[in-house]
C-alpha cells in the first residue's frame, strides 16, 4: 500500500517537473484574468443569447459594458461568441421514405481577447436533441422551436461553465 502511494507520488512529480499541466487557467478566476475590471460580450449570437450570457456572467469582480463604452482598455476583456448555423438533419424514415426523426445540433465557441490578444478559447460547445415527427406542420414547428430554445439555454449554461472554470 505504501509502495503504491510512493509510486503515484513519483509519477506526479515527474509530470510536474516536465512542465505538464491541465489546459485552462484554474486558480479560481476562470478564463477571465483577475485584473479585468470590465467585460464586453460581442458576436453573432442573437440578442436573447447575448442577454442570457450577460445575465449569467454578472460578477462583483468586473462590470459588463458595451464594447463602445470602454474607458480603461488595460483592464478590459472582450468575449467573442461565435454561433454556428443550427443543423437539423433527418435520422430515421418510415417505409414510404418520409423522415420521422430529426436531430437538431446547436453549437458555437467562445474566445477571450485581452489587450488585442487572444487569451483563451473554449473549443466547440455543442448541444443536440431529437424531434420525433408526429402531427402536422404546426406541431412540428412548435416542437422545433421548443427544442431550439432548450438547446440555446443548455449551450449558454455550458458556455458560462467553461468561462468560469477556464477550461
Amino acid at each position: 500500500m505504501i509502495a503504491r502511494g510512493f509510486a503515484t507520488m513519483a509519477v506526479l512529480l515527474m509530470l510536474t517537473s516536465c512542465g505538464y499541466h491541465l489546459v485552462g487557467h484554474g486558480g479560481g478566476t476562470g478564463a477571465i484574468p483577475a485584473d479585468v475590471r470590465t467585460l464586453s460580450i460581442v458576436g453573432n449570437a442573437d440578442q436573447l443569447q447575448l442577454d442570457m450570457l450577460r445575465q449569467r456572467l454578472r460578477s462583483e469582480r468586473y462590470e459588463l459594458v458595451a464594447a463602445g463604452q470602454v474607458h480603461d482598455a488595460a483592464h478590459h476583456a472582450l468575449l467573442h461568441v461565435r454561433i454556428s448555423p443550427v443543423a437539423f438533419v433527418p435520422l430515421a424514415y418510415d417505409v414510404t421514405g418520409i423522415a420521422t426523426q430529426y436531430r437538431m445540433t446547436f453549437s458555437g465557441a467562445l474566445m477571450l481577447e485581452v489587450d488585442g490578444k487572444m487569451l483563451w478559447q473554449s473549443g466547440l460547445i455543442q448541444r443536440q436533441g431529437d424531434i420525433y415527427i408526429s402531427g402536422g406542420p404546426a406541431s412540428i414547428d412548435a416542437s422545433r422551436t421548443r427544442l431550439l430554445n432548450d438547446l440555446q439555454k443548455q449551450w449558454v449554461s455550458d458556455a458560462v461553465g467553461r468561462v468560469r472554470s477556464g477550461f
